[in-house]
């Protein structure tokens, strides 16, 4: 019986884990440069090998459900014209920098804009970083190219900072669309003129989210998440029929 109770809820917290991947992905579908969390889960049947002894069905049954790590997925989202000067998008692998009070972090959000003294920020309000640091473009005609090269009325205003980390990128999620590097993770400068990488202006990739798959799973992992439930209260019941019974028959 506590072998059931203990793989039913490690089920249940699976399911649970899942739901709130699902949910948080969903809830951030129309986010610029979102890229979706996905949990990764173990099984852990119980171990009977140091006392020697055969691995019964039963056993197996038992096995326990735990979360290891939430990844990222990191492939390319669809790219969306949207016809502002100071949107941009990332085709291929890298990611712009911004300077936070936390230090550099790195994103797919291009939707920029100018604060003030006329420097180049994101939504929040953190510098996007060029090649040499903070990038003030002032006011003007902005023209972005291909490799990142921004011109303003003609003149060179810098060229926005791409750094790459390699296909599966060690970083961690922070909030705003933002990612922070994990320990010991070392940003390569990406060259745009020499890469398959380029920058779009006027143009914002979109969360690499399928909507529509996104519901037909939530529905799936709500309706498992349910069905441990149920379980649970069924176990719950049959325990206290024993206990019931065993004390009428005593």
């Amino acid at each position: 019986m506590n072998r059931a109770v203990y793989t039913l809820a490690s089920g249940g917290l699976a399911a649970q884990a899942r739901l709130d991947a699902v949910t948080q992905n969903l809830a951030n579908v129309g986010t610029a440069g979102y890229k979706a969390g996905r949990p990764i889960f173990r099984l852990h049947p119980l171990d009977v090998s140091q006392l020697g002894l055969p691995e019964p069905p039963e056993l197996r049954a038992a096995a326990q459900v735990t979360e290891s790590e939430t990844i990222r997925d990191f492939s390319q989202g669809p790219v969306r014209a949207t016809g502002n000067p100071l949107d941009v998008a990332v085709a291929g692998e890298g990611f712009f920098v911004v300077a936070t009070p936390r230090g550099e972090r790195y994103t797919r959000q291009g939707s920029f804009g100018l604060d003030g003294e006329g420097y180049l920020v994101t939504e929040h309000g953190d510098r996007v970083q060029g090649d040499n640091g903070d990038l003030r473009i002032g006011t003007g005609d902005v023209a972005i190219g291909d490799d990142g090269q921004i011109s303003v009325d003609g003149i060179s205003g810098g060229r926005l900072k791409l750094v790459g980390f390699g296909e599966h990128p060690p970083l961690m999620a922070e909030g705003n669309a933002l990612f922070a590097p994990a320990a010991g993770a070392v940003p390569v400068p990406i060259d745009a003129t020499a890469t398959q990488t380029h920058v779009e202006q006027g143009s914002l990739e979109a969360a690499n989210i399928d909507a529509v798959k996104g519901m037909i799973e939530l529905v799936e992992v709500s309706r498992g998440f349910e069905q441990y439930m149920h379980a649970m209260q069924r176990l719950d019941e049959i325990a206290q029929r024993s206990i019931n019974e065993v004390g009428r028959i005593g």
